[in-house]
């Protein structure tokens, strides 16, 4: 008898144990739709990599915390922007030069912004400013066609280190060229309040069409946050600790703690690298709820 009722307890304590953890997926689903395609993922992170409740609950809480933008809202979020540049430079339509925050020939995020903006500004009748999808070749613009106003667009900014360097490095462009009379500002659609701070504590005329919070710093007291710092990290001792010689980026770039992602879209580095991180600490392929090309990592 004794051991039929420990095994009706065990069998008790599953069931109950089981519902539970149903009821904690079934109500991250409910927050986040996009996730429904994504339950074996979901309960990997929850349940395989997350090793007490609360650091179950505090994945659960960073989730439901996230700003997703299916592929409608990104357009609408184009038509803003190219709104807001046309309401800005109205007078100086033929001096503006609009560039992706993207380098070189790799492919970014911020070129499909440009591309995006291109039939749209001509709807709006825009025809004579530039757009280019490399912030690079701001000069080699300039000089064929002396468009002096300069607007840096992007898809997202997570610790705002790319747009300080990007616009650093037009500054020296122009100077080094002896060219004087320009300006320069920076237009996204998604940003981190940390990061929009880090950039307009720079003097840097920036904004962005919508604004996300640090997935912990800008929810908890600054004690508790600590904590929960310290069991992300534990929870990220299940990721390995690089890949091709890149550091996995812990609490996400340069510690931004992003709470974003798009349709469709390739993550952001500045997100929670437990979210999108391809590899395990055994180097095995994880299952993860958001994507990023690696070679990006």
């Amino acid at each position: 008898m004794p051991s039929l009722v420990k095994a009706g307890s065990a069998q008790a304590y599953s069931a109950a144990m089981n519902k539970e953890h149903f009821n904690l997926m079934l109500n991250i689903i409910r927050s986040q739709p996009w996730l429904e395609d994504k339950t074996d993922e979901l309960k990997h992170v929850l349940f395989s990599e997350c090793k007490c409740n609360t650091s179950r609950q505090l994945i659960s809480d960073i989730i439901e915390r996230f700003l997703y933008i299916n592929r409608e809202e990104n357009y609408q979020l184009i038509e803003s922007l190219a709104s807001e540049i046309i309401a800005k430079y109205s007078e100086r339509e033929s001096s503006t030069l609009i560039t992706a925050m993207g380098a070189g020939s790799a492919t970014d995020s911020s070129q499909l912004v440009a591309y995006t903006l291109k039939p749209i500004m001509e709807k709006k009748k825009w025809r004579h400013h530039a757009i280019i999808n490399n912030f690079g070749d701001v000069y080699k613009q300039y000089k064929k066609t002396k468009h002096n106003h300069i607007v840096l667009i992007d898809e997202f900014v997570g610790s705002g280190q790319t747009v300080l360097g990007r616009v650093d490095s037009i500054h020296r462009q122009l100077k080094t060229a002896g060219i004087e009379d320009y300006s320069i500002a920076v237009k996204v659609l998604v940003s981190t309040e940390f990061g929009l701070g880090n950039v307009t504590a720079a003097g840097i005329d920036m904004t962005a069409q919508r604004l996300v919070k640090k997935g912990i710093d800008d929810y908890y007291s600054s004690g508790d946050a600590a904590q929960y710092r310290d069991l992300m990290r534990l929870i990220e001792g299940n990721l390995s600790t690089e890949y091709e010689g890149r550091a996995m980026p812990s609490l996400g770039y340069n510690e931004a703690q992003a709470t974003y992602c798009r349709e469709d879209g390739n993550a952001p580095n500045s997100v929670f690298p437990i979210f999108w991180w391809a590899f395990n600490c055994d180097g095995e392929d994880r299952h993860v709820l958001m994507t990023r090309a690696m070679g990006d990592a």
